[in-house]
């Protein structure tokens, strides 16, 4: 939503648009070119394409001087310029906090409500924008990373004049605070009351803008340049102006660094057969109407709805308040074009390169992969400009005069500076060393080649007159018999993954046992319908490849949850899905963020895909701490829930709170959900960037068959499914999980409540003893270890370890759980029938002696 507003310092100068119709020329014609695209002439290219390009000497000249006065005089040019241009006597240059705060509870509370929304929108789509940490090794030894840092401060130009844009304030401050960046300024020009609107400085408080200055034009992008006795110096200014605003920017560009061109404000619109002739009048009418210099262009592939089109701007027209900027703004820059093809209006359009670019033919996203050019591009008859203009978190803040071809709208980044890092090992040093050398004496730099030799373990090599000669070129290295045969065997290396480099092999130290209460897996045995199933399968069917995608059973899981089959996807456990969806949605070096302590396989699986895993610290009691897992920013989010080791039931609300602002996808882990926790398979769905994890390993008795799945939106589940392979589910485990899912529904079900009073009294026995259990709503308990259990003596065996080992002898296996964040050593112990948990009980009390004893 570029604008040429012509409030501020300069912007009493008459446009073009204006010029035109003091001079009649706007009656003679009400839209600039009407034409076929294949006839146009150099005059009407001239008049599309040359928009914004050729330079104003006054504009130039004028700007120049401004600069030079605010540079020299500081706060009273400030206030000259404000009585020149803005006709108003500047109380105070900076408007005070309170006065921000003061609109902002003045607001009515559904213009407050739009506001907040469109701020929430835009914080949401520009945090996703955050980009992760990135470290590379290039070749052995040598790693290379980029980071980004925000800016110290920068300034957000607000446009004033005509109308009053508190959505410029949010997509300026916004952005910038998502960033990170220290302080944050807002300039926009004062009204008649020396201060700008009150609804920018309700934006300007809402956005959370540090400090306001009533400055408007090319005075204040010089201010926020050169800094006054009131006005701070800033490292960058973002926002739109007039053409005064823009061209300051142009000459301080390096004093300052700036953010994309953004002057009058343009849309082009393709449309053919299937476009409403209505839509497309109000479209061209809502951008002519920002200003008399504003560009709006229809192209049509269909001549019948370009004259319906036409007809219904002028039946609009006349009813428009803004009627008069809107036919010279339509004079001066308008044009309804026909196009003989798509492929023709769609070369025009990477031509013209438009700020806005809105796409009304059939099947808009088939044309996107050809839209090469504009700042924004909307899709389809519900993507209207003005939904971009305020609410849906794009930035309005774009490129225009085609400078789109070059250029992108105001995003993250620009509030970010990048710095890189380099190291070196000592090996890596002197595989380098030798080509540095060929590469600077080339040059002719023998300091370079010097620091280059001095890495070179073979530098000492070779007769003392060698050694002298300073400005030799032997190159020891390049041919040093150590190089010689790093080189001979290099090619012949296995190319080793160096994100695999320090991946050890999961082993859960698992071996067969009288009963295994480490796995959290059913201890009811298996379903009696999914037994009968996998007796009876056919032949063929194990002699056949399975379904490629298993539809039949994501129809009856669809089912079992209510929701739709492209809904779900399937996987080899829930494992496989979770290992897919990383491997879907990071790219290498990206964070996958999560609550810490967790499912010991996440980081694993973030790992193998050359991922960055990034705990975030629990609190006290096991809680979700929502707030630092989404400063994490990881492009994927994990959260189990309820817990796994700690069986902790998290708060759904905190939960809610991270799909809805988290800046990647969020994977929600309810493999443990069927004993106790509240389902946010609804949610998820809804969100657009949650996914549910299941399995039917837990209460279904089905882990040896390794059937998981997710349930999501139609989009994440698809990328999921493309990632994830086919033929995940064999034969064998779809006819059993069909046959549970059809027909043991109600022995899992006794199974689960079964588990769940076990759990309860479980937790009782262990408490009565005086061991402390975390409260679950899993199939398990996490027990702290025994105290007596402890070691004595250095190098002793670790709490858990004893007590595990005192266990195992006695026939009863758990898992062992050392250091836990919050709990110290620990064991887990699965939930089954009663009289395995009396087994337990017992060899506990035993092993707890035994422990005792070793530590002695």
């Amino acid at each position: 939503m570029s604008d040429a507003a012509t409030s501020g310092s300069g912007a009493n100068q008459p446009s073009r648009a204006a010029s035109e119709r003091e001079s009649g020329r706007v009656g003679e014609r009400e839209i600039a070119v009407e034409a076929a695209l294949a006839e146009l002439t150099p005059e009407q290219e001239a008049v599309l394409l040359d928009r914004g390009r050729a330079a104003d000497a006054a504009v130039e000249e004028s700007v120049r001087m401004i600069l030079s006065d605010v540079r020299a005089r500081g706060d009273e040019a400030l206030r000259s310029l404000a009585r020149r241009f803005d006709r108003v006597e500047l109380g105070g240059i900076e408007v005070p906090n309170e006065a921000c705060q003061e609109a902002l509870a003045a607001l009515a509370p559904e213009v407050r409500a739009a506001l907040e929304r469109a701020a929430a929108n835009i914080a949401a789509f520009h945090r996703a924008q955050l980009p992760p940490p990135l470290e590379v090794e290039v070749e052995a030894g040598v790693r290379l990373g980029r980071r980004a840092e925000p800016l110290g401060r920068v300034a957000v130009y607000a446009p004033g004049g005509r109308a009053a844009y508190p959505s410029s304030v949010l997509m300026g401050v916004v952005p910038a605070r998502v960033a990170g960046v220290e302080q944050v300024v807002v300039c926009s020009p004062p009204g008649p009351d020396g201060r700008p609107p009150a609804i920018v400085l309700a934006a300007c408080a809402l956005a959370g803008a540090d400090r306001v200055f009533a400055l408007g034009g090319a005075g204040a992008i010089a201010a926020v340049a050169y800094g006054t006795a009131t006005v701070p110096r800033v490292d960058k200014v973002v926002g739109p102006g007039n053409a005064y605003v823009t061209e300051a920017k142009r000459q301080l560009n390096g004093v300052l660094a700036i953010d994309c061109p953004a002057g009058p404000s343009e849309v082009l619109i393709l449309a053919d057969d299937s476009a409403d002739p209505v839509l497309l009048a109000a479209e061209v009418i809502a951008q002519a109407e920002h200003d008399p210099d504003a560009a709006s262009v229809l192209v049509c592939t269909d001549a019948e709805v370009l004259g319906a089109a036409r007809r219904e701007l002028a039946r609009l027209l006349p009813s428009q308040p803004r009627r008069e900027i809107v036919e010279a703004s339509l004079a001066a820059r308008g044009a309804f074009l026909r196009a003989d093809s798509r492929e023709q209006a769609i070369a025009f359009a990477n031509r013209y390169a438009p700020e806005h670019l809105l796409v009304l033919l059939r099947d808009p996203r088939a044309a996107l992969e050809a839209l090469r050019r504009a700042g924004s591009i909307f899709l389809g008859p519900g993507s209207s400009v003005a939904f971009g203009d305020y609410l849906t978190g794009a930035n309005h803040v774009l490129p225009t005069a085609g400078l789109a071809r070059a250029y992108a709208g105001l995003s993250t980044m620009d509030f970010l500076r990048w710095y890189t890092y380099q190291e070196v090992s000592r090996e890596a040093a002197a595989a380098l060393a030798g080509d540095t050398q060929v590469l600077a004496l080339a040059e002719g730099l023998p300091g370079h080649a010097l620091c280059a030799r001095l890495r070179d373990p073979e530098r000492d090599s070779g007769t003392a007159g060698e050694r002298e000669n300073a400005g030799d070129r032997r190159l020891p290295l390049s041919h040093s018999p150590a190089l010689q045969d790093w080189r001979e065997s290099a090619p012949s290396a296995l190319p080793f993954r160096a994100a695999y480099r320090d991946i050890a092999l999961y082993d859960p130290q698992r071996s067969p046992i009288e009963i295994d209460l480490s796995d959290n897996t059913s201890l009811f045995g298996a379903p009696p319908a999914g037994m009968r199933a996998v007796r009876e399968l056919e032949e063929e069917r194990v002699t056949r490849y399975p379904p490629v995608y298993a539809q039949e059973l994501k129809a009856a899981l669809a089912e079992l949850h209510g929701v739709a089959p492209e809904n779900v996807v399937t996987g080899c456990g829930s494992d496989d899905v979770i290992d897919s969806a990383i491997r879907a949605f990071c790219e290498a070096g990206d964070v996958v963020a999560y609550p810490d302590p967790t499912f010991s396989m996440l980081p694993l699986f973030a790992r193998m895909n050359a991922a960055r895993p990034v705990p975030v610290p629990m609190g006290p009691g096991f809680e979700l701490d929502e707030e630092a897992l989404l400063s994490a920013r990881g492009r994927i989010t994990y959260i189990c829930n309820p817990n796994n080791p700690t069986g902790t039931l998290l708060s759904p609300d905190r939960i809610r709170r991270v799909t809805r602002e988290a800046t990647g996808v969020v994977l929600l882990d309810e493999a443990y959900a069927d004993y106790g926790a509240t389902s946010l398979i609804e949610d998820a769905i809804s969100s657009g960037r949650a996914v549910v994890l299941r399995t039917l390993s837990k209460s279904f008795g089905l882990a040896g068959l390794r059937i998981g799945y997710a349930i999501g939106p139609v989009a994440l589940v698809r990328e999921i499914e493309k990632s994830r392979g086919p033929y995940k589910i064999g034969a064998a485990a779809e006819a059993a999980a069909l046959a549970a899912l059809r027909h043991d529904r109600d022995w899992a079900a006794a199974n689960v409540a079964t588990v769940m009073a076990n759990r309860e009294r479980l937790a009782r026995e262990l408490t009565e003893r005086g061991l402390r259990v975390w409260p679950s709503a899993a199939n398990f308990l996490l027990m702290q270890a025994p105290a007596g259990a402890a070691p004595a003596a250095p190098g002793a065996p670790g709490a858990t370890a004893a007590i595990v080992a005192g266990l195992r002898g006695a026939g009863v296996a758990v898992r062992a759980f050392p250091g836990v964040p919050g709990a110290g050593d620990c064991i887990r112990v699965s939930v089954g029938p009663w009289p395995l948990m009396q087994r337990f009980l017992d060899a506990l009390e035993a092993g707890t002696v035994e422990a005792a004893k070793v530590g002695r």
